[in-house]
């Protein structure tokens, strides 16, 4: 139902049950599956992650794991690239596989009569990708391509440029995970190797989701992955604690022929598994996020007329990336909006929120979750962050009562520890200043 114009969604006990009732399975080899029936639908999700991703590849690489993970699907040792395509069609099936900051996802979707033939495949591109030339070569095109028109896309650049402001040239945060034109267009084949070959079995989570029986789909697991070997344990990166920003850095990036200029303003935030957590997506909700735009919104778009678009972002992962908040403007007005967005942005950590912001917050966040559990994919999508952040299988039924334990003072300290600060970065991304 509707309360104050927020969706009301409590939990019902199927909802919860369908993360609390799964079977967590550990293989010898360190991998870890989580299998969850769900009749109401005759298909399954495969979702997966190999916790190897951006942060572990060279900075002179930059972009080498968005592209092997990319790749895996291109071919293995097994079935090509084309063959992959024509046996998933053949059965209205599809796989598919990409590189992150923090991990490589693989995911397939199939009827349950297929799974195992997903299962296999999915295996096939984890342990045995080819990379063939030919293929690398059309998607390294693929990827010129995307980049090439990043580079003139005003927020992809705000971003960028904020990456390289807040976190040294060392940190894997100072850049995007996609890369750069320059290299990208360096990278081999053998580069590709190479880092394929940190892929472990032991940083490696699978979920299936469906129609299946788990014991069932547990024995399938061990077939395809059981065998995969490789020495030694996973890599493990100790990421640098954020640094103060002095002086509070501002850079503005020129791009010709732009309308619009984005604007980020942005402070060193937390990670996901830090106590500040919740009380923080609780203030995030309410300074940025939901409805238009959250408070953000509301007053520098809505009430002042200032942006074309306003709210905030926590990134909260393994690591603590920026908790910013970002506009896009009329380049006249990037003084002004920027102006109106720390004075709100201090109002909100001086006096918190209201009462019924908070309880919209708490409303929102609670429902938007139990909607998610609707379909295999969100389910199994679930499983992996659980998995990931150690969150434990209860974790959707504790969850509703996580978020309504966060009060207003709560919100003030963590907005006053975090936000209430001059130790912040802004960067500035459109026609070059003074061409409004």
């Amino acid at each position: 139902m509707l309360q104050n114009g927020v969706l009301m969604t409590m939990f019902p006990s199927n909802r919860a049950s369908t993360i609390a009732t799964a079977v967590r399975h550990t293989l010898p080899n360190g991998l870890v599956a989580l299998v969850q029936r769900n009749p109401t639908a005759p298909t399954v999700s495969v979702y997966g992650e190999v916790r190897i991703g951006a942060v572990h590849e060279p900075a002179e690489k930059n972009g080498l794991a968005a592209f092997t993970g990319a790749a895996l699907i291109r071919g293995t040792q097994r079935r090509s690239f084309q063959e992959i395509v024509a046996v998933t069609e053949a059965v209205g099936a599809s796989v598919n596989a990409g590189g992150g900051l923090h991990s490589t996802g693989f995911a397939g979707r199939s009827l349950s009569e297929d799974v195992a033939l997903i299962l296999d495949i999915l295996a096939d591109m984890l342990r045995a990708p080819a990379f063939p030339d030919e293929e690398i070569e059309r998607l390294r095109g693929q990827f010129l391509m995307m980049l090439r028109e990043n580079e003139q896309d005003t927020s992809v650049r705000a971003s960028r440029a904020l990456r390289s402001l807040m976190f040294p040239p060392t940190h894997p945060y100072s850049r995007l995970s996609s890369g750069t034109v320059d290299t990208i267009s360096a990278l081999t084949r053998d580069d590709l190797v190479r880092f394929h070959a940190l892929y472990h079995p032991a940083a490696t989570t699978i979920a299936v989701v469906g129609d299946v029986e788990p014991a069932a789909i547990l024995d399938r697991i061990e077939r395809f992955f059981g065998d995969w070997r490789v020495p030694g344990t996973p890599l493990h990166v100790t990421l640098p604690d954020p640094q103060p920003l002095p002086d509070r850095p501002r850079v503005h990036v020129p791009l010709e022929g732009k309308s619009q200029t984005d604007i980020i303003w942005a402070v060193h935030g937390l990670d996901r598994r830090s106590p500040d957590y919740y009380a923080a997506s609780v203030a995030n909700m309410i300074l940025g996020r939901i409805g238009i735009g959250g408070r953000l919104g509301e007053r520098v778009r809505e009430e002042q007329g200032l942006a074309y678009y306003c709210g905030s972002s926590l990134d909260a992962d393994l690591g603590a990336g920026p908790w910013a908040a970002m506009a896009g403007v009329n380049p006249a007005h990037v003084e002004r909006a920027i102006d109106a967005i720390i004075r709100e942005i201090k109002q909100f950590a001086a006096e918190g929120p209201t009462d019924q912001e908070l309880a919209d917050a708490h409303d929102f966040m609670t429902g938007s979750l139990a909607i998610s559990l609707e379909t295999n994919d969100s389910i199994a999508g679930t499983l992996i962050g659980i998995e990931r952040y150690q969150l434990g299988l209860d974790y959707v039924e504790r969850y509703p009562s996580i978020i309504r334990s966060i009060d207003r003072d709560q919100v003030i300290d963590v907005a006053r520890r975090y936000l209430a600060t001059d130790d912040y970065a802004v960067v500035t991304a459109g026609p070059a200043m003074g061409e409004a």
